[in-house]
């Protein structure tokens, strides 16, 4: 069972003057490229096999990545169960062609570019393998607050793999942390991996022949320390820090894990495994059924308009329509009364729009684990909060672990069941931009859990 590895880099093509993602409030195509973006890919089999892919991307949308995983198992013949393909979430990287897969089109030529080199990624990580080790640890990073509640959990453990050549010198340093990557704000308008791609460029510089690979953790509620809380009635929060804090940040955690890594013993005989189950998951209302959905709407229609005090005898207002107008009949009220009008509507739009997302009213729902030697990690399509990410944890007991979040695809926020049953719960923007019932994640944990009991 002796450990085989293989990794590769591909950069990804980054048009100038074409749309970038993350910010609502950006303004402008891409400028300039403050530094390259990559897709990232490493293969490990040892008694089991699996493909990571990393892009430096904000986000694909579930069927690009189901699409790259099946390209990946026809060239490499590694299961697309075993295949995470996911993204880093920087907020200052390309549009993937989400837009376009919402309004039912295909991706743009410049975004299929970029599943062309995750799928050229994977082949090559795949093709380079050879004999390897493979040893876990762990780092310790500060760089996030909880901007969901002020004083909030923040999980600052970052999971550290480091894989070696068979003479011992390092291949590559996978590490996960949750952390938004969103240090730069919708004022910045020049590519940029953020924060994770300074933390990996230090990794490099101190790890020389290594192939750093960042995957986002849980991370839903958790913004760099930069920026302040989230509040439905603030304007202008997106605004961002500069380049260097930027830089600073990614040096901080960067540190850490080459550390952390250069203290790692790695063994030729650690065990590899992954698969993936599905499950189906119900959008918001639609648990009872579809008729109970629609009167759930009509009910969160109703209250939305009275909140901002619109004759409900009116037509009803497109998605694009109430959003314009709950921004215009709020912005000049107090906060505390702007903020609860706000959350009102947000909630209507969020079960409006759950099916677009989902891609149906109780879509399909891939849930994936992967085991790295002792490492278990659990990859969930959305944006984990950190109460997911700990309870992930503790049900792996003393062994190491974490949440993936942004694997194979986006579903919006994936908040914890005990956040949905928090004091103004509804104020929160992580509850107003989830997609599932209130039980999805306790749902997705339990079937990762199962699976990693099928997979030893």
């Amino acid at each position: 069972m002796s450990l085989v590895a293989g990794v590769a880099r591909v950069p990804l093509e980054m048009p100038l003057g074409g749309p970038m993602m993350g910010y609502g409030a950006r303004a402008g195509g891409a400028r300039a490229v403050h530094d390259p973006l990559f897709a990232r890919a490493i293969y490990l089999a040892g008694g089991g096999k699996c493909l990571l892919v990393e892009l430096d991307v904000c986000l694909l949308a579930p069927a690009h990545a189901e699409a790259v995983r099946a390209r990946i198992a026809e060239r490499t013949g590694v299961a697309a169960e075993r295949v995470l393909v996911g993204s880093i979430h920087t907020h200052s990287g390309p549009e993937t062609g989400f837009v376009a897969w919402l309004g039912g089109a295909e991706p743009p030529v410049a975004s299929a570019s970029l599943f062309d080199a995750a799928v050229a990624a994977a082949e090559q990580a795949h093709a380079s393998a050879a004999p390897a080790r493979l040893g876990v640890g762990r780092a310790e990073a500060r760089i996030g607050r909880n901007r969901r509640v002020a004083g909030g959990p923040v999980d600052p453990d970052v999971l550290v793999v480091r894989v070696d050549r068979a003479d011992r010198s390092p291949l590559a340093v996978l590490y996960i942390h949750g952390c938004h990557p969103t240090v730069l704000g919708h004022d910045n308008l020049d590519y940029s991996a953020d924060w994770p791609g300074a933390a990996s460029r230090t990794v490099e510089s101190m790890l020389p022949g290594a192939t750093a690979l960042f995957a986002l953790g849980a991370h839903g509620d958790v913004d760099p320390r930069t920026r302040g809380l989230l509040d439905f009635a603030i304007e202008g929060q997106s605004v961002g820090e500069s380049f260097a804090v930027m830089e600073s940040l990614g040096r901080e955690v960067g540190v850490a894990v080459a550390n952390a890594a250069l203290a790692i013993a790695t063994d030729a005989d650690a065990t590899i495994a992954a698969d993936t189950v599905r499950l189906p998951l119900p959008v918001h209302g639609a648990a009872d059924g579809e008729p109970a959905r629609r009167s759930v709407l009509a009910a969160g229609l109703a209250r939305a308009l009275a909140a901002l005090e619109v004759d409900p005898a009116t037509a009803e207002p497109s998605v694009g329509e109430l959003f314009a107008m709950t921004h215009e009949r709020t912005r000049h009220l107090p906060r505390d009364e702007a903020r609860r009008r706000i959350a009102v509507a947000r909630a209507y739009l969020r079960d409006r729009t759950a099916p677009r997302f989902a891609g149906g009213v109780t879509p399909s729902v891939g849930v994936q684990v992967l085991r790295l030697g002792p490492a278990w990690l659990l990859g969930v399509p959305a944006e984990a909060t950190v109460d997911v990410g700990l309870d992930w944890k503790s049900r792996l007991g003393d062994a190491p672990g974490s949440v993936v979040s942004i694997a194979n695809g986006w579903f919006r926020y994936l908040p914890h069941p005990r956040n949905f049953a928090e004091p103004d719960a509804a104020l929160r923007y992580e509850i107003s931009m989830s997609t599932f019932e209130p039980d999805a994640a306790s749902r997705l944990l339990d079937a990762g859990d199962a699976l990693r009991a099928r997979l030893g």
